[in-house]
């Protein structure tokens, strides 16, 4: 979940989490209607975003509907924030170390595939003293 968008960074604590999610819901909420849908969460695919958490928001959201009507409120979406954080927290304590908060993924570092080594070439025929 890291950045994504200038939705800022996943806060250290619980307590934190509801304004956090207040305003990332903001955000999210284009068309000011009260709910997420699909056609508002297009942005979170996209670069820059999707590389800076756009992906792990995306499923934080999806996974914020309740009652699974495609539309996230502001209540579902805060609630599953909250228990997204809990997850993430295994110690208890209201707070997320570093350990705990979500890590960038690596660097994808392009495939080395191993080459199976080129056949022999046939030989040219050599002219014989023929000239043929």
């Amino acid at each position: 979940m890291g950045r994504g968008g200038g939705m800022g960074a996943l806060p250290h604590s619980r307590a934190e989490m509801e304004p956090w999610a207040d305003r990332v819901f903001g955000r999210l909420d284009a068309n000011a209607d009260g709910a997420v849908t699909g056609n508002e969460l297009t942005i979170l695919s996209q670069e820059p975003v999707a590389s800076m958490g756009g992906g792990r928001l995306r499923a934080l959201v999806s996974q914020s509907d309740a009652n699974r009507d495609a539309r996230v409120t502001r209540e579902e979406f805060g609630a599953g924030a909250l228990r997204a954080f809990d997850r993430m927290d295994a110690n208890g304590d209201g707070q997320l170390s570093e350990e705990e908060r979500p890590q960038a993924p690596a660097p994808q570092r392009p495939l080395n595939i191993p080459m199976p080594a080129p056949a022999n070439p046939m030989p040219m025929p050599m002219p014989d003293a023929s000239g043929g």
